[in-house]
Parts: structure tokens; C-alpha cells; sequence
């Protein structure tokens, strides 16, 4: 497996190696011949303005029918010397032909360099685009404007790496399908689905299953995980075979990153060898061991004290982040309420004791059967490696549907044994109860349209933003601002779920 602590970082714009002369001879080379350096900038700004209106893929929309590759959807790479334009397959043969090493990718507009096999930075051309780029009039020398402070930051914070990214890579975005890149990021980010893939724990080859999901997946983590390769990866197959075994997740439209969280994790179920088809049957197989839970619903009559218990297998935990206007509605506000609201007190709502309205009165067997008043209370009765949480942003009435803006505060490390069922006289083992932080999806946009972007953690301290094949580094700090949609949390210590 991939050794995630050995990942060279690069800093917030290095997409690759800096080329500043005189550390790199590529790029440097054609920017000191001065006019070579003028047609190359005349080039860069022309494309840039050009493709500036078409970088924007979120705003693409494709109707399909039927499984198929999209080449419209690609990224291409334009020649910065003559043009030609060249899909990823064709640009190493264009520049074996031309000697060209120099493109302009269509979605970011960034600069790719063949010699190094990797997007490339330069301060000097990033000055040429837009309104930072406009020649002072005032000097009569054609002097650029002076450095903006993020020019400034860049400038200051950027590593001088040699050529190569390693250890973080992005997914293409083939179409609106930001909502997989960032599920497929916690993912691929995941130690113990890492050590199961690359171990052989699904066999692509002796697999019987017509468009597996598990199969697709396992290609995926492969190529995620290959040291010869820097760029993003593709997960096509993954999204095909997915729109083959639902409608509901067919098409280039966008979908809710939680939904298609949920789809995934039973697509793998239900690919496993041995799985369980029902949840009336004990399930050993490794994904329900993975992302299953199990929680424990108790009910008790206030009349006679019986409590009666149910069982609900779960894959994740969607939490109200209202609960607090509606506790002031009830009239059950304090003053803590004003403060902002926090990912344990969802946790402590979820699981808090709830009185069971009049309308929905329970009846009560050890009563003779008859309505009585009782309350009711959730808690988990068993944990899952992988612990993935909804903040629950969108609200849906009778006279309109809206998202919800606004922060909620979530830790590094999250203790849920005060969110478990415990058994009494049990000895507390804290291991099967603590969990880190491993991946922060933020969703931007509204509820009809939008896109998703993911904080990964790649080891200890270090965070990247994987916004779909563009990857920079975070901060902590930058991840703790977000306003999340999904939080995906991994057990600390794997060999001791929290199955009780």
C-alpha cells in the first residue's frame, strides 16, 4: 500500500515543481529568450482569455442515453506553441513530433509540462491573466503592476520541489459528477479499503459479476495507488456501472454526494462474495464490517415501565442541525443556544430521550394493548470502521424547499462512547470508541445546483483540498472552517470495532 506520510506537499499554488530560474531549465529556458518569451505570453494570454468562459465544469450538462464515453467531456490540452489541440492520450505523441512541451489544460487553465509530466507553476506567466495583467500607462516602459498580496503569499510559501507530485491525486470530473470525486477521495484516502484493494480482497479476476461495482472500484484504487502515474484518475467505469444498476443515478445530471455515499457502500455489499441478502441474517462480509453500524431504538411505557427494543442496521448518521430553533419553539431554549452549534450536541440531540406525541401514541402490550404515553430514545448499539455523518442541511415544507447556511462546529477527534449502548459492569476499552477526522465534503451552491469539493487528511497534520483533479494543501484551520456537509471519521484502532 502506498505510503500516505511519504507524500511530497506542495504548497497552496505549486501544482508541480516551481519553475523560478534557475532551478528548472524547462520553462525558464523559454521565458529568458526574449522573443520567444514574447510569442509564448502572447500565446498564454489568448488562450486564457479563450478558454476562461469554458473552465467552469459544474456548469456542464450532457443528456445521454445508454453507457458511453463522452469525449466532449475531457479535458484537452492546447499547445502553447502551435495550438494543436490534444486529448491526454495524444499529447506525449505531439510533442515526441513537435518538441512542444508546453500546454494550457481546458478546465483550469493551468500549464502542463510534458518534460516533467505534470502541471507546472510560474508566478511571471500568472501575472498575465486578467485585469493583473493590464500594462501601466503612467511609466511609458510597459512595467507590469506591482505584486498583489496573494502574489505575494504565493510567491513566499511555494516549495521548490523537483518535477513530480506524489502521494495526492485528484478524480476527474466527467460531467457534473463532482458528487463521486469527493466520495471516492474518503475513500481512496481510507487505510483499511486501501490495505483490502491493493491485498487482493476483491478478485477482478476469477469475479463472475457483469458491471461489478466492487470490480471497478478495485481498478480504481489501483490505479489511485500506482507511483508511476501523477495525475488525477478516472473512476468512468465505477460511474457506468453504477448507471447501469440504477436509474435514479444514470445520466450526466448532478446528485447528492450523501446519496450516492449510500448507493456506493451497497453496491460493494452486494458485489462480496458470502454477503448477507438480508438484514435478518448476520453479516461477516468485509464492507458490512466496514461502513455498518447497528442502532438500538428503545421505547418505554410511561405507565408500566416495560422497555421495548428494535434493531436497525445503519451506514451513516444524518443529524439535525435545527434541533436548537426547534427546542426555542417548544420554549425549551437556554442561553448555550446562542452559541454555535457543534457536531456533539447533534450527536447529544440524536440520542436524547424524546417524548412520543399524542397522535403517535405507543400501545403498550403489557397494558392489555392499549395507548399509553412513552418516550422513545436512539443509540448505537454497534460501530462501524468508517463513520460517516450528514449535517442535514436541506429542509423540505409545504411551501418551499431551502438549504441550510450555516457552521457547525466539528472536532479532530471524536469520542462516541457517550452515544453507544453500554453494558453494565462493562470494562471501557477506549480504543473501540475514539475516532479521527479523516475527510470534510463541503457542498457550495444552492439546492437546485452547486458543486461539492472534499478536505482529505493524508497523514498526521497534513490536509489537502481535492476540489476534483485540482489538489492544493491546508491548512487544520482551513478545515475546521468549513461548513460541512459530510464528515467521514475512522476508527483509531481498527482491530477493535466497537460491535457490542
Amino acid at each position: 500500500m502506498a505510503n500516505l506520510d511519504s507524500a511530497h506537499l506542495l504548497s497552496e499554488a505549486a501544482f508541480g515543481c516551481v519553475l523560478t530560474a534557475p532551478l528548472i531549465e524547462h520553462l525558464a529556458a523559454i521565458l529568458k529568450d526574449g522573443q520567444t518569451a514574447g510569442q509564448f505570453k502572447d500565446q498564454f494570454r489568448k488562450l486564457d482569455d479563450l478558454l476562461a468562459p469554458y473552465s467552469k465544469t459544474e456548469t456542464v450538462a450532457v443528456q445521454t442515453s445508454g453507457l458511453r464515453t463522452v469525449e466532449s467531456l475531457k479535458p484537452k490540452y492546447h499547445c502553447l506553441t502551435c495550438s494543436e489541440v490534444c486529448l491526454n492520450t495524444e499529447r506525449k505523441a505531439h510533442t515526441k513530433t513537435t518538441r512542444h512541451r508546453f500546454y494550457m489544460e481546458s478546465r483550469s487553465r493551468f500549464v502542463f509540462c510534458e518534460a516533467c509530466v505534470d502541471f507546472v507553476y510560474d508566478h511571471g506567466l500568472e501575472r498575465l491573466r486578467g485585469p493583473s495583467g493590464k500594462l501601466e500607462s503612467n511609466d511609458g516602459n510597459g512595467k507590469l503592476v506591482e505584486d498583489s498580496a496573494s502574489e505575494v503569499y504565493v510567491k513566499n510559501n511555494a516549495y521548490r520541489n523537483p518535477c513530480c507530485r506524489r502521494g495526492a491525486r485528484g478524480v476527474w470530473n466527467m460531467g457534473q459528477t463532482c458528487y463521486q470525486s469527493v466520495i471516492m477521495q474518503a475513500l481512496l484516502h481510507e487505510p483499511t479499503l486501501n490495505a483490502y484493494f491493493l491485498a487482493g480482497g476483491h478478485d477482478v479476476h476469477t469475479c463472475q459479476n457483469s458491471f461489478c461495482i466492487a470490480c471497478a472500484a478495485a481498478d480504481v484504487f489501483t490505479d489511485f495507488n500506482s507511483g508511476e502515474k501523477t495525475e488525477a484518475v478516472s473512476a468512468a467505469t465505477l460511474l457506468y456501472y453504477g448507471w447501469d444498476a440504477s436509474k435514479e443515478m444514470a445520466g450526466y445530471r448532478q446528485q447528492d454526494a450523501h446519496e450516492y455515499f449510500q448507493f456506493l457502500v451497497n453496491g460493494l455489499h452486494a458485489c462480496t462474495p458470502g454477503h448477507a441478502e438480508t438484514y435478518d441474517t448476520k453479516c461477516n462480509c468485509f464492507f458490512h464490517q466496514t461502513f455498518y453500524g447497528e442502532l438500538r431504538s428503545s421505547v418505554m411505557c410511561h405507565k408500566c415501565g416495560k422497555t421495548t427494543n428494535t434493531y436497525d442496521p445503519m451506514a451513516d448518521l444524518s443529524l439535525d442541525v435545527q434541533l436548537q430553533n426547534k427546542k426555542r419553539k417548544l420554549g425549551r431554549s437556554t442561553s448555550t443556544l446562542s452559541s454555535t452549534p457543534t457536531l456533539t450536541g447533534c450527536l447529544d440531540s440524536f440520542t436524547a430521550v424524546e417524548d412520543l406525541h399524542a397522535d403517535a401514541a405507543y400501545h403498550c402490550e403489557k397494558c392489555g394493548n392499549t395507548p399509553q404515553r412513552a418516550s422513545k430514545r436512539l443509540q448505537i448499539r454497534k460501530l462501524p470502521v468508517v463513520l460517516c455523518m450528514q449535517l442535514k442541511r436541506y429542509e423540505h415544507n409545504s411551501a418551499a424547499s431551502e438549504k441550510l447556511e450555516c457552521h457547525i462546529d466539528f472536532p479532530l477527534t471524536l469520542n462516541m462512547l457517550p452515544y453507544t449502548v453500554k453494558k453494565d459492569r462493562e470494562r471501557i476499552d477506549m480504543s473501540k470508541y475514539m475516532y479521527d477526522l479523516s475527510t470534510v465534503v463541503v457542498h457550495q451552491g444552492t439546492m437546485d445546483t452547486g458543486h461539492y469539493y472534499a478536505y482529505t487528511r493524508l497523514g498526521g497534520d497534513k490536509w489537502v483540498l481535492m476540489d476534483d483533479n485540482k489538489v492544493t494543501v491546508a491548512s487544520v484551520a482551513d478545515v475546521l472552517r468549513q461548513d460541512a456537509y459530510l464528515l467521514f471519521y475512522s476508527i483509531r484502532s481498527v482491530d477493535s470495532r466497537g460491535g457490542l
